[in-house]
């Protein structure tokens, strides 16, 4: 699955959260409302839409996508 669009919807100037981003892969399927914040070391953090009940939307399934979605996004903020 290759990401082939991120959109940055929100900047943030302070604070943990740096933005909100919406991720489309394939160009068929659009994850929207992922929240990027970065951790003490400089790691990035996406974290998943959620349902009114607390569980993720969606979800990376292995730590290989993930970091391949997290380079991804810092390449598009920075």
């Amino acid at each position: 699955m290759d990401i082939t669009q991120i959109t940055v919807r929100k900047r943030f100037a302070s604070g943990n959260l740096a933005a909100i981003v919406s991720v489309i892969f394939d160009d068929t399927l659009a994850v929207h409302d992922i929240k990027i914040a970065y951790r003490n070391d400089g790691s990035i953090i996406a974290v998943m839409p959620k349902d009114g009940q607390g569980r993720d939307v969606v979800h990376p399934l292995n730590m290989g996508f993930r970091s391949r979605l997290e380079a991804e996004i810092n390449k598009t903020l920075f």
